[in-house]
């Protein structure tokens, strides 16, 4: 009985996970079309491509995956938009009055010499890859740095240091969704990022761009 218990869930859940994907790829087939992905491939090489090549030579890393990443983050804009992040700020805030004890690596030390205006900027978002002000305090970077000239590789490096072993073994899946969350993919769910797609828009926007 109980063996037969542990089939009958383990086909259901199967069945669940199935039926999302299958929905997801029907869901993005009049969102990529193939002049959606053409006009977005040639949008990001003539925007990007150059850069993105030059960095991830020199830094071994995978120019594909960084090519649909900018795509996903800023649609390949040149010059991106910054995004500020409302709820980020409130925790960066809480953490600098003592409120809280830490937001991601940062302690009250670390934020005790920003001002307001400062946390706000640390609470926004920036450059082709919307990589999060207060990612680069630890590093002794500062938002000027990633919008300098060397943004860009800045933020390619800021990916590697965090996540690279997935970029190093193609699983990319797992990649997008750590830029996004900062968390590994769901095993059996659906993706936590802010649009649900956002994965598997990555993984069809590099399968466009190899």
């Amino acid at each position: 009985m109980r063996l037969f218990l542990k089939i009958f869930i383990a086909v259901i859940i199967v069945h669940l996970v199935w039926n999302f994907r299958s929905c997801s790829y029907s869901a993005l087939k009049p969102i990529f079309s193939e002049r959606a992905k053409m006009n977005a491939v040639m949008k990001v090489e003539r925007n990007y491509g150059a850069e993105i090549e030059r960095i991830c030579e020199e830094l071994e890393a995978p120019s594909e995956y960084f090519k649909a990443l900018v795509l996903l983050e800023c649609s390949a804009q040149n010059p991106p938009q910054s995004r500020y992040e409302p709820n980020v700020f409130e925790k960066l805030k809480a953490v600098k009055e003592g409120r809280r004890k830490k937001y991601g690596n940062l302690t009250q030390q670390d934020l005790e010499r920003y001002s307001t205006q400062e946390l706000t900027m640390l609470a926004t978002s920036w450059g082709a890859l919307q990589i999060m002000g207060y990612h680069v305090v630890k590093e002794g970077l500062t938002i000027d740095d990633l919008n300098g000239e060397k943004g860009l590789q800045i933020a390619i490096q800021w990916c590697i240091a965090n996540y690279g072993k997935y970029l190093e073994k193609g699983d990319y899946k797992n990649a997008f969704h750590i830029h996004n969350t900062g968390k590994e993919h769901p095993i059996f769910w659906q993706a936590t990022t802010y649009d649900p797609l956002y994965v598997d828009k990555g993984l069809i926007y590099i399968a466009s761009l190899e």
